[in-house]
């Protein structure tokens, strides 16, 4: 009934608090020497049946008569001893352990009825529910003990055990009597911020003992530090007392002046703070989740874990949102009708994705909530719900093996967050799990060898869907039949949609591979070799459609009456003479067939607000034009990037003698290209899904503006698409479609003044909990890096200088000067026009798979994304430079 480090030390003997200890120490943790009386012996000498009648009959309502039943309980305690064979126990144990001159710390930790609902579980805390005393000389350890166990009837416990359904009748106590550290500096360290759940490394540091920095009796310095930048930030206070050994009376504490030369002094230098979060890691790592640790630095430096306790969470109230990636697809702010429509596309997306990979009906069914909640929309602004896609993709058997590559090349996270992913750990879960990823293999086997027939069978499908209805302005249909050919065509497409994220899922696990070979067999600089390596290949769609344009400028160039008529009129005068049929034929059958083919490209062309070359065709004209002037040419933008491939492939043969090696990466990177493609492919035939549903709903607005519903008919894009189809087939709530258009309007005005943060986490209800925004400045101090030199990730190689042309709110009119670098917060595919014109590339966001990254490698402009507050620090017009190998860019002037 008596246990040391060197027992097994079992949560339900000896309460979690011990149990965690020993765990510690046996993995060389310095953990101060113990010994535990365990719960047993509490069962064994307190009389359940006189505390129970000492308690009576509790009222949870009435807070004094709750005090005073517990008042008596714990008297009933205190009176009754340790009993004869608990008082030769601990007697026992004090002198074979401690010298009589010793103090020790005296501490109870609630044994639960079952583990779980033990104190320092991780459901139940009890935070400060039990008592602790701290320099207590042996010869009143045995006071402390009866102490420790009637503070398992404080007050505060009981209800506690009470709101939380726990038994009443079940209590027992651990006690542990361990030896006191004459702490300088202690602790409090959390390996995951309490407040957002992101796994950085916060630490409440104080002089003194930790009873100052846990219970909050004096002022503390708290770091941050940053657990994917390992950025680290201080605020350090002035610091006037601590809480020390009381040696005038020789036990207990007392708070005492800090000496004066450490008053302002941080209690902890960088390194310390690197050093104890290296420790926190290791720890957390030892049980499986975020910890709240307790520690104290001796003199001679050493730490002291004193206690490690999960961080208590709760999963179901916590959420992540991030814009980072999804930014890409809808910059900025954007419309409720644009959210609507996206919300629906990444459901029937990610439904069909995991109905391909094999997952039954019912866990589709029970998924559905989840995944109509896969994007918020927040001031205005899509995000994704990390939170959502976690719990969704936690059904897929092999995404745990795909997670890491899934956060960074994916979710584009600044930081990594806790998950719970809530599954049982038994023999029965780990065999279940353990089958469903054989399944899940074997169904990705599948998939993998079917990839190229079933890619072909989606464009093929797809193709005749939108056939008849591609460039159909729907102006003359009756809105009904518009309603439900929009409902079928969705419908058809929720069954096609889901091989792009199978193939989205080869291309992580191919990356990552590749990634992984060529760290482990010592090949360097990757980034480089990596946007060398992916150039060539069948032609991306996004380069497809920007050369069809080139070979308009081109065809404008050789015809010097064409060439002059571009030069000397406005886009929209020659597209009225393209129209008339005054210009050559086959630079007018040309045209129409990029537009036929290519018209829902567009600028920020996934927001249905927002004109696309078939509403605005005049623009591609005024493209067309730009690349005429310019003289650029198709052919030396592939021979451009035909010669970074063979430079790549050289930079390998050299990085890689073995040509067994070489051969299974190049083979590697073939299949990587050829997902790119399909990816490539895949967007913008969701372009196309997009364009077809703004004719729709733009005819809608239409109807609407003509029966006076509407005092616009681009008014209907503050509406979300069940809102309008269900105003004409009945399933919507409300008529007054004008006052909503007002509401939204405002809010969306209120928006765009806004700047809220690239990602957030809450754990609170998220319409109140929207971290703090700022107002947009009107102008923009630089800060100044360490060394003048803001970095990214270089994505295609190339050295340039150019003048800076920030751009936030792109359209077709904004034009590029030659020479100039176009500086970004993201890009996205409609973007692709502006990029060719840019002698360099350097956006905030992205990775070396993102749209940008890929456009900087197709056509040789050196680019650099994941540049962060580039658009903030880089004054429009400065010149700049940037290199693509190193990813660096600095402001010359």
């Amino acid at each position: 009934m008596i246990e040391t480090l060197d027992h097994p030390m079992l949560p339900e003997r000896v309460g979690w608090k011990f149990a965690r200890l020993k765990t510690l120490r046996d993995d060389g943790v310095t953990v101060p020497p113990l010994f535990c009386l365990t719960g047993e012996l509490f069962t064994r000498s307190v009389s359940a049946g006189a505390v129970k009648e000492a308690l009576g009959e509790l009222d949870f309502d009435d807070w004094h008569a709750l005090r005073e039943a517990s008042r008596r309980a714990r008297e009933t305690i205190l009176s009754g001893g340790l009993g004869a064979e608990g008082e030769r126990l601990l007697a026992d144990a004090l002198s074979t352990t401690f010298d009589a001159d010793s103090v020790v710390a005296v501490r109870a930790s609630m044994v639960g009825a079952r583990p779980e609902e033990g104190e320092d579980s991780a459901e139940h805390a009890f935070a400060g529910m039990s008592d602790s005393y701290l320099y207590v000389p042996v010869a009143q350890v045995r006071d402390a003990v009866l102490k420790c166990w009637a503070s398992a009837f404080n007050p505060e416990g009981l209800l506690y055990r009470h709101r939380q359904g726990l038994s009443l009748d079940r209590i027992s106590v651990a006690v542990g009597v361990q030896q006191m550290v004459f702490g300088e500096r202690s602790m409090v360290l959390f390996t995951c911020d309490p407040t957002s759940y992101a796994k950085d490394t916060v630490i409440s540091a104080g002089w003194g003992i930790g009873e100052g920095v846990v219970a909050e009796k004096t002022p503390t310095d708290h770091y941050f530090l940053h657990g994917q930048s390992g950025e680290l930030r201080r605020v350090v206070v002035q610091k006037p007392e601590m809480v020390t050994f009381d040696a005038e009376r020789g036990h207990g504490t007392r708070i005492a002046p800090v000496p004066q030369e450490r008053r302002d002094a941080p209690v902890l230098s960088d390194d310390e703070v690197r050093e104890l979060s290296a420790l926190g890691d290791r720890i957390e790592g030892l049980f499986g989740s975020p910890q709240d640790i307790e520690a104290t630095i001796t003199p001679d430096g050493a730490v002291h874990v004193l206690q490690s306790r999960p961080i208590t969470m709760n999963p179901g109230h916590y959420r992540v949102f991030s814009s980072a990636n999804v930014s890409e697809s809808f910059p900025g702010t954007t419309t409720p009708m644009t959210y609507s429509v996206a919300r629906r596309f990444y459901w029937l997306l990610n439904h069909d994705y995991l109905r391909r990979c094999g997952v039954p009906a019912r866990e589709l069914h029970d998924l559905h909530e989840t995944m109509t909640r896969l994007v918020a929309f927040i001031d205005g602004r899509i995000y994704h719900n990390i939170s959502s896609f976690l719990r969704e993709l936690a059904v897929f058997p092999l995404f745990d093996g795909m997670r890491r590559d899934w956060e960074r090349l994916v979710a584009e996270l600044d930081n990594s967050y806790y998950h719970s992913d809530g599954r049982g750990k038994d023999l029965r879960a780990q065999l279940t799990r353990s089958a469903k990823l054989v399944g899940g293999w074997a169904r990705a086997g599948l998939n993998y060898a079917t990839m190229a027939r079933d890619f072909a069978a989606f464009e093929t499908e797809w193709t005749e869907l939108l056939r008849s209805r591609r460039g159909d302005r729907f102006t003359e249909a009756h809105p009904l039949t518009l309603v439900d050919d929009y409902r079928e065509v969705w419908r058809s497409a929720g069954n096609l949609w889901g091989i792009t994220l199978i193939n989205y899922q080869f291309m992580l696990i191919v990356h990552g591979r590749l990634e992984r070979l060529l760290k482990k067999w010592g090949v360097g600089d990757t980034d480089t070799l990596f946007s060398q390596l992916l150039c060539g290949g069948k032609q991306l769609r996004g380069a497809e459609i920007a050369l069809s344009a080139v070979r308009l400028g081109e065809q404008v160039r050789a015809d010097a009456d064409l060439d002059l008529l571009f030069r000397t009129k406005p886009p929209e005068e020659i597209w009225e003479r393209l129209r008339a049929g005054e210009l050559p034929a086959e630079f007018t059958t040309s045209v129409d067939a990029h537009l036929n083919r290519y018209g829902d490209r567009g600028l920020e062309e996934l927001k249905l607000e927002r004109p696309n070359l078939r509403e605005q065709p005049w623009e591609l004209l005024r493209l067309a034009g730009q690349y005429a002037a310019r003289g650029v040419v198709a052919a030396e933008m592939e021979r451009t990037e035909h010669e970074t491939r063979l430079a790549g492939e050289q930079r390998l043969k050299e990085a890689l003698p073995s040509a067994a090696r070489r051969k299974v990466v190049l083979g590697l990177f073939d299949r990587l290209r050829t997902f790119l493609y399909y990816r490539e492919a895949g967007r913008y035939q969701r372009s196309e899904l997009f364009g077809y549903s703004k004719q729709v709903i733009k005819a809608l607005g239409g109807h609407l503006q003509q029966r006076g519903v509407l005092a616009d008919a681009q008014d209907v894009f503050w509406l979300d698409v069940e809102e309008l189809l269900g105003f004409f087939d009945g399933s919507g709530t409300t008529h007054d479609l004008a006052g909503l258009v007002e509401v939204r309007r405002g809010d969306h005005e209120r928006a765009q003044r806004r700047r809220p943060q690239r990602e957030f986490s809450t754990a609170d209800v998220v319409g109140l909990s929207i971290p703090e925004v700022v107002d947009v400045p009107q102008e923009t101090e630089v800060p100044e890096s360490a060394d003048g030199v803001m970095r990214g990730l270089g994505s295609c190689p190339g050295k340039v200088r150019g003048r800076a042309r920030v751009v936030l709110d792109p359209s077709f009119a904004d034009d590029l000067d030659e020479g100039d670098v176009l500086i970004a917060r993201e890009t996205d595919p409609g973007w692709l026009y502006l990029m060719l014109a840019a002698k360099g590339i350097v956006v905030e966001r992205g990775s070396l798979l993102s749209h940008t990254a890929i456009t900087g490698r197709k056509f040789g402009i050196p680019t650099i994304v994941a540049v962060p507050g580039a658009v903030e620090r880089i004054p429009d017009g400065a010149t700049v430079e940037l290199d693509g190998v190193a990813g660096t860019v600095r402001v010359v002037e």
